[in-house]
């Protein structure tokens, strides 16, 4: 196609994630670029919800086009 470009998302490596003490299933809250912001967030959650057990994850690896990216 003419005029158009592809243009490559940037990752969200850090994903701050919950679940509930009663409960086996982790639910997203959001994701992040940097580590930073995700630990000041989830600090910030563990004190407004202490009822939840908060998470954080870093996506290694992203798959994306059956092409491995780093």
């Amino acid at each position: 196609m003419f005029g158009t470009t592809v243009k490559e998302n940037k990752v969200k490596r850090y994903i701050v994630m919950k679940r509930s003490k009663d409960n086996d299933c982790f639910y997203t809250e959001r994701g992040f670029d940097s580590i930073i912001d995700a630990d000041s967030y989830a600090t910030l959650l563990r004190k407004q919800e202490p009822d939840y057990g908060w998470y954080l994850f870093e996506q290694s690896k992203e798959y994306g086009n059956g092409e491995d990216k780093k």
